[in-house]
C-alpha cells in the first residue's frame, strides 16, 4: 500500500530533505526517500525545466464518455494531476479515511459523507483551487457541469489567470473515434461480466444454502426415526419383562419352578447401523461463472451507460439549455476539438439540446396567469352545471310526484262515481220492487220525482298532455347540433343523465386540454413542442396540485388513459408529445359537455351490443345510488366541484368513441350557449 508522508505546519518555513545524504547526523539509522527503491515508491516523471505547463478543461456532454475519456487521457498523460471531486474521494481513501455508506447520486458531484467537516463541506476543494495555480505542474480540471456552461466555465478559468499556466479547453462532442468506442465496449463488457459473476455467486450461495438445509433436514429426520425405533424397542423390552414376571408368579402359584425359554434367553442382536449415504459431489459448486457477451444493441452504443449518471436528474433538467461550446475570449489560450471540428460540434450540441427539450421536464416551471384564469372560470361553470342538473332532477321528481297525486285523485273520483252509480241503480230497483208489491196489494204509491245525477267535474288534462307531448326524444338528439346545452327541450340540460364517470371524464378532458395549451404559453420556448407523455403526470401535479394516477381510471399506462380521450388530446407517434385536438379558446365550454355526451352514448351502444371492453372501470368513492336513464353505473352523489376526486377509481362506465380527430374544432358563431 502506497504511503504519502505529510507534514502539517502553520506560520513556519519547512525545509524538506529527500536525501539520499543526511544534512545532520541522526541518533538512529533510516532510509531517505531519495534512497528508496523504485518498486517501493510512486515516482512521477520530472518535467523539463523549460516546459510550459498547462491546465486542461474537458468539455463533454453528460453521460457521453466523460470519465472514460478522462481515464484514457490520464493513461496517456500520467504527468497531469486530476482536480475533481472524484480525485478527492480517491485521495481520502488512500489516506485511510473511511466513507460512510450511502447512495451515489452522480459522478460529477458525488456525496462525501466522511464525517470530517473539512471534507464534507468542501473546504478542502476550495483550498485546492487556491493553491493549485501556485504549483508548476500540469492539471486537468474535471467539472462536467461547470465546464460546459459558459458563466461557470468563465469563473473556473479566471482562477488560473495569474498562474502562468496555459489554459486549454478540450472539446469532445459528436461521434467518438474507434479507439474510444472499443474502450467503452470493453468496459461495458467488463461491468456486465462482473454483474453476471455477482449474480452467479448469489445464486450459487442460495443453492448451497438450500442443499445444506435439505441435508440438515434429512439428518434430523434420520435421528428422529432412530430415536423412535429405540423407544419402541425399550417399550417391547418392558412388555417382555412384565410377561416373564407374570409367568413366574403363575408357576410359583402352582408350586412349579419357572424355566425360561430359549427364545427368552436369546440375547438381542446388536442393532445394525445404517450405512451413511455418500455425500453427493456437487459439480455445480465447482462450476465457473458463465461468460457474457454484448448484445447487438449494446455493440451499437458509442458510450458506456453506467448505473450512476454524471449529473443528477434535477441538475440536468435545469441546466442543459445553458450548455455551450467554449470560446477563446472566455480566457482560454487554446480551444481544441478532439472528436469533430468546431462547426460540427456546435451543430451536434444544438440538435442534442433540441432532442433533450422534448424528453426533459422543466423543473422550475410555474402556472401562468392565463392558466389560473381559465381554470377558475372552468370551476365556476362546472359548479353551475352541477346545480342545473340537481335542479332539473328535483323538478323531474316533483313532476312525477304531482302526476302520481293527480292520478290517485282521479282514481278516487272514478271510484266514488262508480259507487254512486251503483247506489242509484240499487235504489231504483228497490223502488220498482216496492211499487210492484204495492200494486199487487191494490195500494196506491206516490211516484217519487227522479233527480238527475249531477255530472262529476273531470280534471283538465289537456295542458298537462300538451306539456308531455312537447318533451323531446333525448336519445335521438344531434349532440353537436344543439343550440343551448342547458335546455335541449322541456328545460332538460344535455348533461341530465351524467353520472360520476361522465363528470370525471369531462373534467379530465378539460384539464388535459388546458394543460397542453398552458404549458406552451408558460414555457415560452418554440423548441419545446409540448409535454412528453412520460412527464404528463409531473406537470399535472405541478399545475393542478393533485396527483394523476392512471389506475384510478382502470388502465395500466398513461397511453391507455389518453386513448380514452382521443376526442380531446392525442400523442404524436414520433416524439410522444401530448397535443390538444381543440383550439386554445372558443365561444363556449359546452363543447366538453357535447364530447362527453357523445362518448357516453357510444359506450352505451357498444355495451348493448355485447362489447364489454367498452366499459370504464373508474373507482368511485361515493356510495352507489339509484340508476338514471342511460347510465351504465349506479348514479353516485353529485361531485360538488367537478374535479376528479383524489380517491381511487370503480367499475362501470365506458370508453369514448375515439372518432373526433379533427386538429381544430370551432362551432359556428352563436351555435352554443351557456
Amino acid at each position: 500500500k502506497t504511503l504519502f508522508p505529510t507534514v502539517a505546519f502553520k506560520n513556519v518555513t519547512v525545509h524538506y530533505n529527500f536525501g539520499p545524504t543526511m544534512i545532520v547526523d541522526l541518533p538512529f539509522s533510516c532510509h531517505t526517500l531519495g534512497s528508496a527503491l523504485a518498486k517501493d515508491a510512486v515516482v512521477n516523471p520530472s518535467p523539463a525545466k523549460d516546459a510550459k505547463h498547462e491546465v486542461v478543461f474537458p468539455v463533454c456532454l453528460p453521460d457521453e464518455g466523460t470519465f472514460d475519456w478522462l481515464d484514457m487521457f490520464l493513461e496517456k498523460n500520467p504527468g497531469h494531476t486530476e482536480l475533481s471531486d472524484r480525485a478527492i474521494l480517491q485521495w481520502a481513501a488512500q489516506s485511510g479515511i473511511v466513507k460512510a455508506r450511502g447512495v451515489k447520486s452522480s459522478n460529477d458531484k458525488p456525496e462525501f459523507g466522511f464525517g470530517v467537516t473539512a471534507l464534507d463541506n468542501h473546504s478542502i476543494k476550495r483550498v485546492l483551487q487556491a493553491i493549485a495555480p501556485l504549483q508548476e505542474r500540469d492539471y486537468i480540471v474535471m467539472e462536467v457541469k461547470s465546464n460546459i456552461i459558459t458563466d461557470e466555465r468563465k469563473e473556473l478559468v479566471s482562477k488560473w489567470a495569474s498562474s502562468g499556466l496555459k489554459r486549454r479547453a478540450q472539446v469532445m462532442m459528436g461521434e467518438p473515434p474507434a479507439a474510444f468506442k472499443k474502450r467503452s465496449q470493453e468496459l461495458a463488457l467488463k461491468e456486465k461480466q462482473e454483474q453476471s459473476d455477482l449474480e452467479f455467486k448469489v445464486k450459487l450461495a442460495e443453492t448451497k444454502k438450500k442443499k445444506e438445509l435439505e441435508k440438515k433436514q434429512k439428518k434430523l429426520e434420520k435421528e428422529k426415526a432412530k430415536a423412535l425405533k429405540k423407544q419402541q424397542k425399550a417399550q417391547e423390552a418392558i412388555k417382555k419383562k412384565l410377561e416373564v414376571e407374570k409367568k413366574k408368579k403363575e408357576a410359583a402359584a402352582k408350586g412349579e419352578e419357572y424355566v425360561e425359554e430359549e427364545e427368552e434367553k436369546k440375547e438381542e442382536e446388536p442393532e445394525e447401523e445404517e450405512p451413511e449415504e455418500p455425500e453427493e459431489e456437487d459439480e455445480a459448486m465447482d462450476e465457473d461463472p458463465p461468460t457474457v457477451q454484448l448484445t447487438d444493441e449494446e455493440k451499437k452504443q458509442s458510450f458506456r451507460q453506467g448505473t450512476v449518471p454524471d449529473l443528477t436528474p434535477y441538475s440536468m433538467n435545469t441546466s442543459f439549455i445553458k450548455f455551450a461550446i467554449p470560446e477563446k475570449d472566455e480566457g482560454f489560450d487554446e480551444v481544441s476539438f478532439e472528436w469533430a471540428k468546431e462547426p460540427k460540434c456546435k451543430e451536434f450540441l444544438k440538435q442534442w439540446i433540441q432532442d433533450k427539450k422534448t424528453t426533459t421536464r422543466v423543473e422550475d416551471l410555474q402556472p401562468g396567469d392565463w392558466f389560473l384564469a381559465q381554470w377558475k372560470d372552468w370551476q365556476k361553470i362546472l359548479q353551475s352545471w352541477h346545480s342545473k342538473q340537481n335542479i332539473y332532477k328535483a323538478q323531474v321528481t316533483k313532476k312525477a310526484a304531482d302526476k302520481a297525486a293527480k292520478q290517485a285523485k282521479k282514481a278516487a273520483a272514478a271510484a266514488a262515481k262508480e259507487h254512486k252509480a251503483k247506489a242509484a241503480v240499487a235504489k231504483k230497483v228497490a223502488a220498482e220492487k216496492a211499487k210492484k208489491e204495492a200494486a199487487e196489494k191494490g195500494e196506491i204509491v206516490e211516484a217519487e220525482e227522479e233527480k238527475e245525477d249531477e255530472p262529476m267535474e273531470e280534471p283538465e288534462e289537456e295542458e298537462e298532455e300538451e306539456q308531455e307531448d312537447s318533451k323531446v326524444d333525448f336519445d335521438k338528439l344531434d349532440v353537436f347540433g344543439i343550440e343551448d346545452i342547458l335546455d335541449v327541450g322541456g328545460g332538460e340540460p344535455l348533461f341530465s343523465t351524467f353520472g360520476f364517470e361522465d363528470w370525471t371524464m369531462m373534467s379530465l378532458r378539460f384539464e388535459l386540454h388546458l394543460l397542453a395549451h398552458a404549458f406552451k404559453r408558460d414555457v415560452n420556448d418554440p423548441d419545446r413542442m409540448g409535454i412528453h407523455l412520460e412527464h404528463l403526470s409531473f406537470y399535472y401535479q405541478k399545475y393542478y396540485k393533485k396527483s394523476m394516477n392512471q389506475k384510478f381510471y382502470g388502465v395500466e399506462t398513461m397511453q391507455e388513459l389518453l386513448d380514452l380521450l382521443k376526442d380531446t388530446v392525442y400523442v404524436t407517434k414520433k416524439t410522444k408529445v401530448v397535443e390538444a385536438q381543440l383550439p386554445t379558446e372558443f365561444e363556449s365550454l359546452g363543447v366538453f359537455v357535447m364530447l362527453t355526451e357523445e362518448a357516453r352514448r357510444d359506450r352505451v351502444r357498444r355495451v348493448d351490443l355485447g362489447d364489454e371492453t367498452a366499459r370504464l372501470k373508474l373507482q368511485n368513492p361515493a356510495m352507489p345510488q339509484a340508476g338514471a336513464q342511460g347510465s351504465l353505473l349506479p348514479r353516485p352523489a353529485v361531485v360538488v366541484s367537478g374535479i376528479r376526486p383524489a380517491a381511487a377509481p370503480v367499475p362501470g362506465a365506458v370508453r369514448p368513441a375515439g372518432a373526433w380527430q379533427q386538429p381544430a374544432f370551432r362551432p359556428p358563431a352563436g351555435a352554443w350557449q351557456q
